[in-house]
Formats: C-alpha cells, sequence, structure tokens
C-alpha cells in the first residue's frame, strides 16, 4: 500500500519517520473500554461536534478520519490513554472533527453519518465511533455506503439507524463538512490522526500500532498544569 504526501506527514513528522503501513482488518467485535464508556456533556445539543468530558475548557481536539487506519490504530490504543489519564477525572475535554475527503471522496459520507448519531444519539456516539474503528474495513474499499454505515449505527446500539442513513443519503451536514475543512487547513495539521492541543498541532501517535506521541503527552501535561 502507498501512502500519500499528507498521510505519510501525519505518520511521520514530529517523532521522526515512523513505518507506518497497512490496513485493519474487520474484526467484527464489540469494542468495549475507557471511550466507549467515557461521559459526554450534560447538554450535548449545544456541541456541534462529538464532544466527550463536560464540554468545558481545556478543550482538544482530535482531527481524525474514518477511513483512516491509523486513526483506528490510535483509537484502539493511545485515545484510550488519553481518555483514562485526562478525560475521565475531569482534566480536559476532547472533542472529534474529521478530515472530510483525505482518503477518498466518498469519505465524507462518514462525516455525515458520525454527525448524524451524535445529533440523534450522543450517548451512542462514542461507541459508534469505536465501533466503526475496531470494525474499519479497508482504505481501498468504497464502503462508506447509507447502508453500510446504517448498519455499522444499528451494530453499535444507535436509537436510530434509519437518521443516519437519510443524514447520508441527503448529505445532510454539509455546512458541518465545510467547516471541518475550513478548521483543518487553519490548523497547519499534516494528515491524520492529528491533536490540536492549546492552538499547536501535533502528529497523534508515535508509531504503527498507535502508541503515545511523546510531544502530544508533553503538551496534555503542560495543558492540564496551567
Amino acid at each position: 500500500m502507498t501512502l500519500s504526501r499528507r498521510r505519510f506527514l501525519a505518520a511521520a513528522g514530529a517523532t521522526g519517520a515512523v513505518g507506518l503501513a497497512g490496513c485493519l482488518g474487520s474484526s467484527e467485535e464489540m469494542p468495549d473500554g475507557p471511550v466507549t464508556q467515557v461521559s459526554v456533556p450534560d447538554s450535548p445539543g449545544d456541541y456541534t461536534y462529538a464532544t466527550m468530558g463536560t464540554g468545558e475548557e481545556p478543550l482538544v481536539t482530535y482531527i481524525g478520519n474514518w477511513k483512516c487506519p491509523f486513526c483506528a490504530a490510535f483509537s484502539e490504543n493511545y485515545l484510550r490513554d488519553i481518555v483514562s489519564n485526562y478525560v475521565e477525572p475531569g482534566d480536559l475535554s476532547l472533542e472529534y472533527r474529521d478530515w472530510p475527503g483525505l482518503i477518498s471522496e466518498d469519505d465524507v459520507n462518514a462525516v455525515h453519518a458520525g454527525l448524524a448519531v451524535w445529533e440523534v444519539d450522543p450517548e451512542t456516539y462514542w461507541t459508534y465511533h469505536e465501533y466503526v474503528m475496531v470494525n474499519q474495513p479497508s482504505e481501498s474499499e468504497s464502503w462508506t455506503t447509507a447502508d453500510r454505515l446504517a448498519g455499522f449505527a444499528e451494530s453499535a446500539g444507535v436509537s436510530d439507524p434509519d437518521a443516519v442513513r437519510q443524514a447520508v443519503e441527503e448529505e445532510a451536514y454539509q455546512e458541518e463538512v465545510q467547516a471541518n475543512q475550513q478548521y483543518v487547513q487553519e490548523t497547519g495539521a499534516g494528515g491524520t490522526p492529528a491533536m490540536v492541543i492549546d492552538g499547536s498541532s501535533y502528529q497523534a501517535i508515535g508509531d504503527r500500532e498507535g502508541n503515545a506521541n511523546p510531544d502530544v503527552e508533553e503538551a496534555l501535561t503542560a495543558l492540564v498544569e496551567e
């Protein structure tokens, strides 16, 4: 598999060139762990993008892509540590924003689906997020169809999978998709997964398994100690 330049930069930026390659296979598993169990703000409807924790400052942003295999690795590894060590204790909140079109044109469908899940069933959103990442098909496949995404939502326990299907078919969140594209440009992120911490963008992972980037850990520690 050949990495695009942007995705290679994401994989090999702040901590040096790291050989990231390959796709996670579909495990057809129901995920478990701190991300699926994390709390969401008391009034989730006040937040456009999926948010975990109290929603209060300090807020960090995870920039990802539903088809990115390195985001799946991050989701199954270092993201869980961030939730356990920083979000659950109440030290910070975290929001997820997608980089639309980074992998392929059809990955935008997954952006609409994720935003629909956050709107119709925010309590289940992070379970859905982890379910898709754990069972992520190959990035080379055009798998982000309305039916497939609605099926993921149903399997993850989302209360209204039909709303997810409808959102994809109608491209219901165009304004939010465009706002994400602008946000990514403004942050200067080089690829996914990325973390925006106190206004600075970082490569989120330090190796192919999705483990910690020491620069991210240092920035998070500094943020919560301010």
